[in-house]
């Protein structure tokens, strides 16, 4: 899938560091490794959003069930921080993931913003 929208948006949920041997049938040479957890925000379907409908774009979390809901980035192929807005309008609720104490929750919150705009 080819998206029409410039970025791809994700929250992140760990930065690990991490020592590795490469074994390449000689020496094994050591290297460090960084990378980041992410979960993934999809931008929301038949929802328009550009300065022509005056509009910011709309993202929510990736649906639990979908096998790419979490994944590693390189830390390198990070542009820059998003600055997203929870849409109030929407719930404060639990459709993209179970309800409770989750390690993807924020300080102990239970569940999340249902969608979010993108500030640019």
């Amino acid at each position: 899938m080819t998206p029409n929208h410039p970025y791809w948006y994700a929250h992140i949920l760990g930065i690990y560091h991490m020592e590795t041997w490469i074994n390449n049938r000689a020496q094994p040479i050591q290297q460090h490794l960084e990378f980041l957890w992410v979960r993934w925000l999809a931008l929301l379907q038949n929802y328009k959003s550009s300065m022509k409908h005056a509009r910011l774009p709309k993202v929510a979390f990736v649906d639990e069930t979908d096998p790419d809901t979490f994944g590693f980035l390189d830390p390198g192929q990070v542009v820059r921080g998003a600055h997203l807005i929870p849409v109030f309008a929407s719930e404060h609720g639990t459709s993209w993931l179970r309800y409770g104490r989750s390690l993807v929750h924020h300080g102990g919150e239970l569940d999340d913003w249902e969608e979010y705009y993108v500030s640019m």
